[in-house]
């Protein structure tokens, strides 16, 4: 593996790793402070796992639209419900109800 690479790979880990202390520091102590800067740097996926954490109780798509446009974010809605149906497939968040969705306490 060349430099270049090896270093590509050590780069996804750590973003990786990153996520994931974001994710515990989230649930054992709240969002830090400038959430919506933190939102609005988040891939669509993340962001919207990260809407439903912060809910705590089961959301619609439309419901985690609009809190993501609350937060500064300018995605598209039918994005946004397309990307819950297939976070919902792909386990990554469970679906409660048609069309309710909670964070998935294993992922």
């Amino acid at each position: 593996m060349d430099s270049g690479t090896e270093l590509l790979a050590i780069r996804a880990q750590v973003a990786s790793l990153l996520d994931r202390l974001d994710r515990l520091i989230w649930e054992t102590q709240g969002a830090p402070q400038g959430d919506a800067n933190r939102v609005k740097s988040l891939e669509r996926t993340k962001a919207i796992e990260w809407v439903l954490r912060q809910s705590g109780s089961p959301m619609r798509p439309v419901q985690i639209w609009a809190e993501l446009q609350k937060l500064g974010r300018e995605d598209p809605k039918m994005e946004v419900q397309v990307t819950t149906y297939d976070l919902w497939q792909r386990g990554r968040i469970d679906r409660v109800g048609r069309g309710l969705y909670v964070t998935n306490p294993d992922a």
